[in-house]
């Protein structure tokens, strides 16, 4: 949700000196320059107060918009340097792309997650049976009727490895 009908907006001389203080837009290039802006425009949920007609947007660049929405101005500007992480400041673009960021990596854990489940749902009984005959064998007297079971016992393994190669693999996937 952006600023609605924003290049029917004006802006303020103040406006335009801080573009030109802050960003070096010079006001020939003023008209231009917000024309790019205003395609990114986002509310700017602040922590301050807000007057109710006057609001704040940010561009996906990091500069603040400040915005009369009754009068259809462009109040004031300046870059989004206002929060501070371990003693260093963080632009609010620097902020999002560090959000984005964790959840991607959130996601990517869901669905490995997703998927190791459903692997392992696939090879249910292989496991089952697999950890049957290794109580019978482990509880079991020696006889040749265990013996046999070893082979079973080996084939019921190599499918419950191969089925945990392919959780493997998939890690890979979902790595960056």
């Amino acid at each position: 949700m952006g600023l609605s009908y924003a290049p029917d907006y004006v802006w303020t001389d103040h406006f335009v000196e801080r573009a030109n203080d802050r960003f070096g837009i010079k006001e020939e290039q003023l008209p231009k320059w917000i024309s790019k802006q205003i395609n990114s425009l986002t509310p700017y949920d602040s922590s301050e107060g807000q007057i109710p007609e006057k609001r704040k947007y940010i561009t996906d660049s990091g500069i603040i918009f400040v915005c009369d929405t009754i009068e259809h101005k462009f109040i004031t500007c300046y870059e989004a340097n206002d929060w501070i992480a371990d003693g260093k400041k963080i632009t609010i673009h620097d902020n999002n792309v560090d959000l984005f960021k964790q959840e991607v990596e959130k996601l990517s854990r869901k669905y490995y997650l997703k998927d190791t489940k459903e692997m392992l749902l696939s090879v249910r009984d292989h496991l089952t049976e697999f950890n049957q005959i290794a109580e019978k064998l482990m509880a079991g007297r020696v006889s040749q009727h265990n013996f046999e079971l070893i082979s079973k016992f080996i084939d019921e393994f190599h499918a419950v490895r191969a089925a945990v190669r392919v959780i493997e693999t998939k890690r890979n996937d979902f790595k960056q």
